[in-house]
């Protein structure tokens, strides 16, 4: 059996930073790049904490 590094732990303050962040509706990706994570990360935490992520707004 093969164990993965799932990459660095989330700490309370990593999480409080992913709270304020999402509740300034601070797009996903931003986010994302701000905490050095991959946007898979992000998201599954956003989840886990029932955490509303918004898309980038993007010119058309």
């Amino acid at each position: 059996m093969q164990i993965v590094d799932a990459g660095p732990r989330w700490t309370i303050e990593a999480i409080d930073r992913l709270r304020e962040l999402a509740g300034v509706r601070v797009p996903a990706e931003i986010i994302s790049q701000a905490m050095h994570r991959p946007m898979d990360e992000i998201v599954a935490k956003a989840a886990e904490f029932n955490l509303t992520l918004y898309p980038a707004e993007r010119d058309l």
